[in-house]
């Protein structure tokens, strides 16, 4: 059965918006609907639906010169939002002949497909070719229901002719085939534990594994593992631009079959359009989580329900951590949203491997976590998950991290107020090149200092006549009055320390010291008057 795309508008006019429709093309019919494989797209797409999951703006216009070469008349993508790419990307299929919707923002792939697929009959073999390994063949679109990552598990277990894990890009595991046999101690922990166990990441790191499941779709042979382990196939699910997971297949009761490699290469395809599809799943949630997550730190809204959908508990303790890229943002100065949800993904999973639990979202380039903390917390513990953050955030993320933790407290109405000791405390961590983590208190005295500078600044008329008289001697005579006086305050008004910083005698400072009171006017004995420079010259400084 095929439907007119005409029909197909109108099913789906409430998700898209359709920018290019030419009028010739709306009686032409579909059959199929299908997710854009770059690497094994077949050669005529003529009645297929094709949905552009993943495809970044820049890269739109190449996805419909590919479409149209295979008589590709429908195309979905994500909306970029106005602009000169959006202008661009609708010009290039009125020009290639394709009708071209794009998707609301803040609307999920999945539902999108599933309105299309209720529709249209999906023709497997028009929309993603069979794939044949050794002597099981498997239809990946007719014969898996889109999305469904145990059945797919269960699959590319019958594909590959042994048991399979499916992790994401950070190994954390998604799901996992059905297995009845013998099974050694590694694959029962991942199961359990949801992720990676520690020491296979380490193995994989000592072996140079974790390097090429990383950078490549290179199929990694492991003949042995941590705990006596059977032997391992693993593989990256890649598209060219995004790395989406990894897909692991053990020996069992049996070895597995000669073709087992192989097949794996064909499993990493098959699973492409399925994570793809779980990445936007993930993303539309990471959104509806991340706005909640937002209000609560702003003190936003109705924070009893925020809560309760974020699972907090409305009575309990609370702390904000803050993480943010150490220095400058990154090394080229900007930062891709699959980059942030990186980090922010390091960061919720540290908080889960340390047992704490903790909801997290991005605001502006501060990833923060919003940390349940128990009536038997220890400082110390939340030190701990601060440092192992920081500590792992340099292999294999964009930048390497550093953090700040609030006070800890209960009421929620105040979690905007800790969210604003996290953002102080970070101004003054991020000032250290090296990357650390510190608790609020650490760094309290450089918080309030700096809120002085702020205000200082912002009042012009908070100044003393005498310290501007002495840099207008400075510059009139070439004098050095007005270091000299800085490193003397700063030395506690010690002529001898300040003289060996300064690299004078200690007569000699006494003497400039003089003459700076006479110049300007100030009595630098009195400590009020010490201290109100101090503060006027590290705030212009």
């Amino acid at each position: 059965m095929s439907r007119a795309i005409s029909t197909l508008l109108r099913e789906v006019a409430d998700m898209v918006h359709f920018v290019a429709a030419p009028r010739h093309l709306l009686t032409h019919n579909l059959s199929s609907v299908a997710v854009w494989e770059p690497d094994s797209a077949p050669a005529d797409l003529t009645a297929v639906a094709l949905a552009g999951i993943g495809v970044k703006p820049e890269d739109a216009t190449s996805l419909i010169d590919a479409a149209a070469r295979r008589s590709c008349r429908f195309l979905l993508l994500r909306d970029p939002g106005a602009g000169a790419c959006r202008e661009e990307v609708v010009e290039h299929a009125e020009t290639n002949d394709v009708v071209l919707g794009l998707l609301r923002r803040g609307r999920p792939w999945q539902a999108l497909l599933s309105a299309l697929s209720t529709t249209v009959e999906e023709d497997g073999d028009a929309a993603v070719p069979r794939r044949t390994a050794g002597t099981t063949e498997l239809d990946t679109s007719s014969g898996l229901p889109r999305g469904d990552l145990f059945a797919l598990a269960d699959a590319l277990a019958e594909l590959v002719g042994g048991p399979t894990i499916i992790e994401d890009s950070q190994f954390r595991v998604l799901s996992y085939s059905s297995f009845t046999g013998d099974m050694d101690e590694g694959r029962n922990t991942a199961i359990l534990g949801r992720r990676i166990p520690p020491e296979w990441l380490q193995h994989l790191d000592r072996t140079g594994s974790l390097e090429r499941l990383r950078t490549t779709s290179e199929v990694v042979d492991l003949g042995t593992g941590p705990g006596k382990a059977h032997r391992r196939l693993i593989t990256s699910i890649r598209t060219r631009s995004q790395l989406l997971g990894f897909i692991w297949a053990a020996e069992g009761d049996t070895l597995l079959p000669a073709h087992a490699p192989s097949s794996m290469r064909d499993a990493a395809q098959i699973a492409v359009p399925h994570l793809l599809l779980h990445h936007e799943e993930r993303r539309s949630e990471r959104r509806r989580r991340g706005g909640l997550v937002r209000s609560l730190l702003s003190g936003q809204g109705s924070l009893n329900r925020q809560a309760d959908e974020l699972g907090l508990s409305r009575q309990g303790l609370f702390a904000v951590l803050a993480f943010a890229p150490v220095g400058t943002l990154l090394p080229d100065g900007g930062t891709t949203e699959e980059q942030w949800e990186r980090l922010a993904d390091h960061v919720a999973l540290s908080c889960e491997a340390l047992r704490w639990d903790a909801v997290t979202s991005r605001i502006g380039r501060t990833v923060f976590a919003i940390l349940a903390v128990p009536e038997d917390y220890t400082i110390d513990g939340i030190r701990r998950l601060g440092r192992e953050t920081v500590s792992r955030s340099g292999s294999g993320l964009t930048a390497q991290l550093c953090g700040v933790a609030s006070t800890v407290g209960p009421r929620l109405g105040e979690l905007n107020i800790r969210r604003k000791q996290a953002e102080d405390a970070l101004v003054a961590v991020r000032r250290n090149p090296a990357p650390q983590f510190v608790l609020y208190e650490d760094v309290q005295p450089q918080v309030v200092l700096s809120e002085l500078n702020q205000f200082i600044v912002e009042r012009k008329d908070l100044t003393l006549p005498g310290l501007t008289k002495l840099g207008a001697e400075d510059d009139r005579r070439g004098s050095d009055y007005l270091r000299s006086v800085k490193v003397f305050l700063k030395a506690g008004a010690s002529y001898r320390d300040a003289a060996e910083q300064l690299g004078l005698h200690v007569t000699s400072l006494r003497y400039r010291i003089k003459r700076a009171t006479e110049i300007s006017g100030l009595d630098f004995t009195h400590p009020e008057v010490r201290l109100v420079c101090q503060l006027l010259l590290h705030a212009h400084d």
